[in-house]
């Protein structure tokens, strides 16, 4: 059984410079890895589910979700001067999703979350607080809305902005688990042909020719079999990816569709 915990960020008293960068990153598909402490809990599980809420200075709220990739451990205090003095706290292998920018982006407010519930405490003194499995299931349902509200989930991931709720947590599960694969097929592509093209016929578009060495391994990777249908783990080969770019990806999902690579251009 996955569990949910609240994990907690004071910028107050601790600098996450690398914020706007990671926020950038996670648009783009990547999943951000942090050490992240979880206070006195040891109860959390590789593969529960995580959200970092931002507290202590405004704007409040949560600013990243994604899941643990470990047990807790001890390692050096995430304070310079207490891990000076020898002090240990519990850290948890974070690896966020999705993290926001709140120079740029909205959060959700730690209003909206009492919203969901005035029992809770939204705004913990310590992290690695456990939420209940049915406000869970309300804090999910928000935080996908949330994202659908923004441009968070726009160019980034066409097919993912097309599903809500406990559906787009499947998807986005299913996402990190296949993201080596995701990799995979890009440098696969790119051994075999020696550039990496956008494989909707019709199109080819190139990132590498038109931006140079910045675009080299960049493209989209697109599912060509639906992952609306994710009730049960599916093993996932190279086969079933294909290389697109953006605007293929795009089209290819718009008005919440899965149409096929051959007919899209050539059928106009």
């Amino acid at each position: 059984m996955t569990n949910t915990y609240l994990l907690t960020w004071n910028p107050k008293r601790w600098a996450w410079d690398s914020l706007p960068v990671d926020a950038r990153r996670s648009a783009e598909g990547e999943v951000i890895k942090e050490s992240w402490s979880c206070g006195n809990t040891k109860r959390i599980r590789e593969g529960d589910r995580a959200f970092l809420v931002r507290l202590g200075r405004e704007p409040r709220g949560v600013v990243a979700s994604g899941w643990s990739h470990s047990e807790p451990s001890l390692g050096p205090h995430w304070d310079p001067e207490r891990a000076a003095r020898g002090d240990q706290a519990l850290f948890i292998a974070s690896e966020f999703e999705c993290v926001i920018d709140p120079s740029v982006h909205a959060l959700l407010s730690v209003e909206k979350l009492r919203g969901l519930s005035t029992n809770f405490n939204w705004s913990p003194q310590a992290s690695g607080i456990e939420v209940p499995a049915d406000l869970a299931a309300k804090l999910e349902e928000a935080w996908a809305k949330h994202l659908a509200a923004s441009v968070l989930t726009g160019s980034a991931d066409p097919e993912l902005s097309a599903y809500e709720g406990e559906l787009r947590l499947r998807v986005v599960r299913h996402r990190r688990r296949e993201q080596r694969l995701r990799d995979a097929k890009i440098e696969d592509t790119l051994q075999r042909f020696g550039r990496v093209t956008c494989q909707v016929p019709g199109c080819g578009f190139d990132f590498e020719q038109v931006y140079g060495a910045v675009g080299r391994r960049f493209a989209h990777v697109h599912h060509l079999k639906p992952l609306a249908s994710l009730d049960a783990p599916r093993r996932t080969t190279l086969e079933d990816l294909a290389v697109v770019c953006a605007n293929c990806h795009e089209m290819i999902h718009v008005g919440g569709e899965c149409r096929l690579l051959e007919e899209l251009i050539a059928r106009h």
